[in-house]
């Protein structure tokens, strides 16, 4: 889940789960929830079922403002199902034109006035419409491929992460660059640059 907002997931072996803090999270917990996120029509689009649950800190914009509320009025160990205007999720699909310079692409013979591709960007996924071609420039239209959709997650709240659990997961699961994953040696190894 990302739109705009960067995405941080870290690890958490699930016999870990235990928890340790009762109650409802507030902004600034780390908190370990198991999601599936549908469209209105019933199709997954996204789902922590066979993968750990993803963590976050709460109220920081780690996540979608409406997950994030969501998780918010959860109890440890409870679940809800919810709906998430477009507004409140990935926003509304974006109409205006943005130039790029044609040296962002790595094969510039694709870029032809009409193309719609999916690209990733530093924030993360991006559904990109190039509207027109210049010598050294595109103008394109740029949106997240969820914008416009209005979004229902199932969510479970499976843990509000102490201080120290926590420390304990970042340790074990960062190479320190941040991106979660337990395989890299250092920033330089890490395949998230």
């Amino acid at each position: 889940m990302a739109g705009n907002k960067k995405k941080v997931e870290k690890k958490v072996e699930k016999k870990d789960l235990t928890p340790t803090k009762a109650g409802k999270p507030v902004n600034n917990d780390y908190v370990a929830v198991e999601y599936t996120g549908k469209f209105t029509d019933g199709k997954v689009f996204d789902s922590s079922k066979g993968r750990e649950p993803l963590v976050f800190q709460v109220g920081v914009g780690q996540v979608i403002k409406g997950f994030d509320d969501a998780v918010k009025g959860l109890e440890v160990g409870k679940s809800k199902e919810i709906t998430i205007k477009a507004k409140e999720a990935y926003g509304e699909k974006n109409t205006k034109e943005v130039k790029i310079p044609k040296a962002a692409f790595q094969d510039q013979s694709m870029i032809k006035e009409g193309l719609e591709t999916e690209m990733m960007t530093n924030m993360g996924p991006m559904h990109l419409k190039i509207t027109k071609v210049e010598k050294d420039t595109i103008s394109a239209v740029l949106n997240h491929p969820l914008a416009g959709k209005d979004l229902v997650f199932e969510i479970k709240l499976v843990k509000i992460l102490s201080k120290k659990e926590l420390e304990e997961e970042m340790q074990k699961h960062s190479c320190g660059c941040g991106c979660g994953h337990d395989d890299c040696k250092d920033d330089k190894d890490c395949g998230c640059h």
